[in-house]
């Protein structure tokens, strides 16, 4: 990349740069977003995108020159920085859309050509910086159906896909269960005195209705998971909820350009099997925030979550947001604690080995959304190699419940295998910084490698080369 003050200039107008006709072009499109405007080694805001950017992260707000017409405000920062400040800007609630150069400066005849190649928001957000180990990140979709409010919950961050369906008055109760981050809604949906519009109206994302088909939504979802109908995922009969569903199917795919392929199932919520709690009850309970001081300290979270893990920390958030009902389930639940905390050896060991296992669900999802660093890599290498160790232990164990969970692991050693075939263990944090894979896996790049090392004695070479097939001294 070059600086974009060296990109090649053409004729200017009343109207400005001819780089300013370009970046207002893309904010006519993303007009509800924050523009990140990639110009050689920075992220460029403009105008009030700026404003807004140098406020919210504490950068200096300068101006650029706009030809005759005017200067506009400008605030930027290195790219090299954007998952530090991404977050920031996401939390504060705005929507970003990310505008990259898509061709060599070097090679640009005018104005380098630049796209939108990613749109994050609240919900869709997966830069570790802006996670909760601990928590999920969840984005809903909402259909108004003749009876029932379809709902669909997402995090793009672990794949945790569920759907399910309600009354308009247990609206709130049931997607407090989810705390989404952001919900979307149909554009007609209008303003109501109602207490789930009330309570979810700071989270709302208005988007067309007619992505709100039952029959796309349908089709969506059976072509993604190469089924021929969703009996199988227990959710047939919630078709406000498969409506949802395919609406955020349609938002992450088509607005927002983001990847699926780690959705590997989608859960139904049914409410009956889940207790009903309601917000009064949950804060009054100090489940998860201390009414006193607003934080997790003497709330029963605290008291409870002796997890080791990332994903045990999540699942155990979830059982506690939605506590089961079915006794059948509940007791197998408890007979599974309780030979853990039987058989002492075992639970401790367990422990042990769980500290080294990184935050495999994650590390996929960023894989899958091509943003997963060499360090991560290394740490599902690391993960994965604990798996035989525990499967060994498990089958020791006295109790038929901790034997029985052997059989949930799949055999992963291609993976791990791959990894340690592939990956150079010494790789810098992050991939740009090259030297990430191993020499001998792949010619071409061992071939570069060689000529950007020892460019002259390739050239050296070369010259030998052709002197002794041309004949020419």
């Amino acid at each position: 990349m070059i600086p974009a003050s060296k990109e090649k200039t053409v004729a200017k107008d009343s109207s400005g740069t001819p780089l300013m006709r370009q970046y207002n072009e893309v904010k006519a499109e993303y007009s509800d977003a924050i523009v990140l405007f990639r110009m050689g080694d920075f992220y460029e805001t403009f105008s009030e995108d700026a404003k807004t950017t140098a406020k919210i992260l504490g950068i200096v707000l300068t101006k650029r020159s706009n030809g005759a017409a005017a200067d506009v405000p400008l605030a930027g920062f290195p790219y090299h920085a954007l998952d530090n400040y991404l977050h920031k800007l996401v939390n504060a609630g705005h929507r970003v859309a990310i505008c990259e150069q898509v061709e060599d400066p070097k090679l640009a005849k005018g104005i380098v050509k630049r796209e939108v190649i990613e749109v994050v928001t609240p919900g869709t957000i997966t830069a570790s910086q802006a996670l909760d180990q601990k928590a999920n990140q969840y984005l809903a979709s909402l259909h108004f159906g003749k009876t029932n409010v379809g709902y669909a919950v997402l995090d793009q961050s672990t794949g945790e896909f569920f759907v399910g369906e309600c009354a308009p008055d247990r609206l709130t109760e049931s997607l407090r269960k989810f705390s989404p981050r952001e919900v979307l809604v149909g554009e007609s949906v209008v303003y109501s005195t109602a207490d789930w519009y009330r309570t979810l109206k700071p989270f709302m994302t208005k988007v067309e209705d007619w992505i709100y088909s039952y029959d796309q939504g349908y089709r969506s979802l059976t072509a993604h998971f190469h089924v021929k109908s969703l009996k199988g995922f227990g959710c047939e009969s919630l078709p406000d909820g498969i409506t949802a569903a395919g609406t955020i199917f349609h938002h992450m795919t088509q607005t927002l350009s983001g990847a699926m392929e780690h959705v590997s199932a989608i859960h139904p919520v049914l409410e009956n099997d889940v207790m009903g709690l309601d917000g009064f009850t949950v804060r009054n309970l100090e489940i998860f925030k201390s009414l006193a001081t607003q934080g997790t300290h003497g709330t029963l979270i605290e008291v409870l979550d002796d997890t080791v893990t990332a994903g045990g920390g999540r699942l155990l958030k979830q059982w506690l947001n939605r506590p089961i009902t079915d006794k059948k389930r509940l007791n197998k639940r408890l007979d599974i604690v309780g030979a853990f905390v039987e058989d002492t050896r075992i639970r401790e060991d367990m422990r042990e080995r769980l500290k080294n296992v990184s935050d495999i669900e994650r590390i996929v999802g960023r894989v899958n959304n091509g943003k997963v660093t060499p360090k991560e890599i290394n740490g599902l290498r690391l993960s994965l190699e604990q798996i035989p160790e525990i499967i060994g232990e498990l089958k020791k164990a006295k109790d038929n419940n901790l034997n029985a969970f052997t059989k949930q692991f799949g055999d992963t050693d291609k993976v791990k295998d791959t990894i340690i075939q592939t990956l150079d263990l010494d790789a810098p944090s992050q991939i740009k910084q090259g030297n990430v894979i191993l020499s001998g896996v792949d010619e071409e790049l061992d071939e570069l490698r060689k000529l950007r090392s020892g460019g002259k004695e390739w050239i050296a070479e070369l010259q030998s080369s052709e002197r002794e097939q041309t004949g020419i001294p």
